[in-house]
Order: C-alpha cells, then structure tokens, then sequence
C-alpha cells in the first residue's frame, strides 16, 4: 500500500480547488450557526431504560420527547426517533454492501402514538422508507476499470473495490461500547474506509483478481438527529499514479416505492411523476443543491451542503448534476472527468431528512436539522404572497437563512409564523435558534 504522503506540493487547482473552497464555505454556514446562538450544548447521556421526561412548563415543548432509544448489539446499531406525535422512525446501521462498509442500511416507519419513541428499534417497521440495497455514498468510476467503492466488484466480478477499517459510535459525545441500550439526542457514527485503486490489479495465489493498492482513504460521519442522517465525507487520495475520476456521485438515496419527485431550484419546481423525470446539467441549473421525493407513505429530502464539492466546481457545465433513475435511485454528482493525484483532497457535506406529513402541503414545508440546529425548508412551487403559520414549538423570532435562491423573500411575522413573497418559483432553508 503506498504511504500516505499529505499535500503534494504545486498541487493543481482543478484537484484542490473544492477543499480549499470548503474552508470560505463551512465558514458562511457556520457564521449563520454562530448568530443563532453558536452549536447546541451536549446533552447528558442517560443509560439504560431511563426513558428522559418532557420538560413542562415553557408552554411551547414539542408534543413528544426529541430523545432517541439507542440500542447496540454487536455490529449492529439500531436507533427509534419521534418523526411526530403517531409516528417512528428507526435506523439500522450496519456493515452492508458486496464491500462490507458500515453505513445506514435501513430506514423505516411505524405507527406508535406515545411521546417517548419505541424501545424495539430493531423490530421491522410498518413501512419501509429506504434500503441499502445498492450503493449508499459514493462510489468512483474510473475510465477503462468500472466503479470502486460502496456496493461495487472489481468490473462487476469478484473483487472487493473497497474495504472497512473500522468505526467508532458515540451518543451526544459518549463512546457507546459493547452491547448496551441508552437514550441519547445525538448519534455519531464516524466510519474509516480504504477505496482500492482498480487501475493496478494482482493476479492472487489461486488464480484470481484482486485489488491491493489504495486509491484513497475515505472518512464519513454521520450524525442522527430525530428524523435526520447529516453526512459529512472526505477522502485523501494515495494512488500511486494519477487517476482520472469519470464520475463521483458522492451523495445519494434509495428510496423506496417512489412516485414522484421535486428539485427545488432545479428543473421540477412542482410534483413531477417519477416516469417523467429526468437528469439536468449544471449550465441550465447551477444553484440546485437538494432534491424530495415522495411515496404513498412519506417523504425524504436530499441536501448538499455548499461544503467544498457542494460548490459544484469539479463539473463542468455540460455536466450532469443531477441524475434520476425511475426505479429509485436519484443522485448528486460530484465530480466530473478530473485528474487525482496522490495528495489531493476533496470533501463535502448533506443532510437526509425523512417526513410523513409536511407542515405546510401547498407551498412543500417541512422540518429538519442541519449543524444541530432545526432547519424549516420552504420550498414555493410558483409565484405567491402568503402568512405561513408553523408549530408552536419552532421559534422564528431568530433565524438565520443557510440557503436561498429565485427572490423568494422570508420575513417573521411573530413567534411561529413567516411572511413569504416569491415571485417566481423559489425555496429557501431557515435555521433556527434552539
């Protein structure tokens, strides 16, 4: 395996231009996180079937607790979260994939009118909203020696692309070690993987093709938070000789039984029909970032961060930038036909976010989180002049704004509710002050 050898010096902008980027980037977003009170303290761990009570008293609390039931068997990391007041989600986190990565391999729903989520996490729910049944980040398709990485074969055979070298799960900061229950707010699964680099193949002992040689090391964090997954990835390339990266999905979803589909600030401003979406490139829509798509039973919400890739600026205009398959796969690309050298470095950021009912159907507005804070995207499907009234329990006195385009225009208008004005169709995402 070639040593990891850091910044190679006179390193070229196309390969570095989006981690240096990622610096101005992470620093707008958290300057917004910043005005809204800086990161969310840590909450104290509380073990065992200590289930945590509400607060009361404020006379603005959810209806239900926003505390998660953890449980950890083995390899396996289960978690149950409110999505709201009759409903849970739950996560399966496991080794899954034809490489054996350690990723989220499961997502369902399960109808549960209690304030505190399920203490069977593991159990299979009523519906299931995404699978692991293909690739879940990632991977990397190289001219000439197929895809490395997620659920990929070296050209679709026999040998692994990729391989785990282990992770670490915390709850709200806490190691989480062996096979234990807990209840926690924060979830972290800090993932370490090698990709192989499928240029430079080896015959083994019996005969058979393997990949030995790394092509970059990949590090991803998820964090859970209620009824999100945020990934934050990034990879050190170690190739030993230049590689050129066809395409880089990076971020991407499976979600199941899916009928249609919305790309706020991309070509489908409204509900569009699974059968009759299609991909777009980056020249005729460069501000798209995040996409949702829904099914009889729910939704789920897809969204890059502008964090170094998220800037787009590995595609070049006629690039596809985002790629839709009928059958369930949608997808971010990240890179496009760009030269890696060992040291180079890319990275990049998103958020999963999963609803059954959205706070507001006619304009889409639903809830979620992004760096610990509640996130309200707002997405007008045309043009409008509209009071928006959300749950008591979201405070919209301070707010900051992570994302806007097409001169929509937020105002508050008191504690929970928001004067919009679009002109056009337009989406934006609030982060709120906990």
């Amino acid at each position: 395996m070639p040593r990891h050898t850091g910044d190679a010096p006179g390193m070229r902008p196309d390969a570095s231009l989006s981690y240096k980027n990622a610096t101005m980037k992470h620093l707008r977003i958290m300057a917004c996180l910043l005005l809204l009170g800086c990161m969310a303290p840590a909450t104290a761990l509380c073990a065992g079937e200590h289930a945590p009570k509400r607060s009361r008293g404020k006379g603005h609390d959810r209806p239900y607790s926003e505390a998660m039931y953890v449980k950890r068997q083995g390899g396996d990391l289960y978690i149950s979260a409110k999505l709201d007041e009759r409903t849970d989600i739950t996560y399966w986190f496991r080794r899954c994939m034809f490489n054996e990565l350690y990723t989220f391999y499961r997502v369902g729903i399960t109808r549960n009118r209690a304030a505190l989520p399920s203490t069977q996490p593991e159990a299979e729910p009523a519906v299931l909203l995404n699978s692991t049944y293909s690739d879940n980040i990632g991977p990397f398709a190289i001219p000439g020696c197929g895809w490395c990485g997620g659920n990929h074969k070296y050209r679709e055979r026999t040998a692994r692309t990729a391989r785990s070298e282990g992770y670490t799960l915390l709850a709200d900061g806490n190691r989480i070690e062996g096979d234990t229950t807990l209840w926690a707010n924060r979830v972290t699964v800090e993932a370490e993987n090698v990709i192989l680099d499928p240029t430079r193949p080896y015959r083994n002992a019996a005969g058979g093709e393997e990949l030995r040689d790394t092509l970059c090391r990949e590090s991803v964090t998820y964090t859970v938070r209620r009824n999100n997954i945020e990934v934050a990835a990034s990879h050190r390339f170690c190739n030993a000789a230049p590689v050129t990266i066809a395409i880089y999905y990076g971020m991407q979803s499976m979600f199941e039984g899916e009928t249609h589909v919305l790309t706020p600030g991309g070509a489908y401003t409204d509900w569009t029909e699974a059968a009759k979406a299609s991909t777009f490139t980056k020249q005729e829509y460069p501000l798209f970032r995040r996409y949702v798509e829904k099914n009889r039973q729910g939704y789920q919400s897809t969204w890059l961060l502008p964090d170094g890739l998220g800037d787009h600026a590995l595609l070049d205009g006629q690039d596809d930038i985002f790629i839709y398959a009928p059958y369930g796969k949608s997808y971010h690309k990240l890179i496009g036909n760009k030269r890696m050298e060992n040291g180079d470095k890319t990275c990049w950021r998103g958020v999963y976010t999963w609803f059954e009912t959205p706070v507001d159907a006619d304009l889409l507005c639903y809830e979620g989180s992004a760096g610990g804070h509640t996130a309200v995207f707002i997405d007008c499907k045309r043009a409008c002049k509209r009071t928006l009234a959300l749950p008591g329990y979201l405070d919209l006195r301070h707010f900051g704004t992570a994302e806007q385009n097409s001169g929509i225009r937020i105002s508050a208008a008191g504690r929970n509710k928001l004067k919009i004005k679009a002109d056009a169709p337009g989406s934006c995402v609030l982060l709120l002050r906990e």
